[in-house]
């Protein structure tokens, strides 16, 4: 498509998050948030961008991004268990204690994947569900963004101030 004459230019969001997020993240934010009980998944890390950023950082793309360029147009990187204490401190709720190790996810994620073929389970606890976060990191470098759009995330604790207070 670029060859024919397309000015693509390609952003590349982390975990977007926000009011009204349906994403696994969201999921668990909004169970602690009503009081069930949750577990953060150890060493699962990304970049976190509030969708007000995200949308923001689309219209800087097609208003000042370069043709055949992409931009990562993430947030400030931050591990799930940070994110969750943040929470936790913001709204004085007590963070969750149950904190999963990768090696338990991972034999989880096989377990169930052997599971689910068989028997429904809920999404949240489907193989790919538990496979995903076990121990990975999604981090990303905004700098181009920043340089070259304008791009101005949020801090996390800005973002959550937003959404929490």
């Amino acid at each position: 498509m670029m060859a024919g004459g397309l000015p693509l230019v390609i952003v590349q969001p982390g975990a977007i998050y926000g009011p009204g997020d349906t994403s696994q993240l969201g999921k668990l934010f909004s169970d602690f948030m009503a009081g069930k009980m949750v577990q953060i998944p150890k060493g699962l890390a990304a970049c976190w961008g509030h969708v007000v950023d995200i949308a923001r950082a689309h219209l800087l793309a097609m208003e000042r991004g370069r043709a055949g360029e992409s931009y990562i147009v993430s947030g400030p990187c931050h591990p799930v268990e940070e994110a969750m204490e943040l929470t936790a401190r913001l709204t004085g709720k007590s963070p969750p204690r149950i904190r999963v190790p990768v090696g338990v996810m991972q034999t989880s994620a096989r377990l169930i994947g052997v599971l689910e073929k068989v028997v429904p389970v809920p999404s949240t606890y489907s193989s790919e569900t538990l496979r995903v976060p076990a121990g990975a990191t999604y981090h990303g470098d905004n700098r181009k963004a920043r340089h070259e759009l304008g791009y101005e995330p949020r801090t996390l604790e800005d973002g959550f101030r937003a959404m929490y207070l």
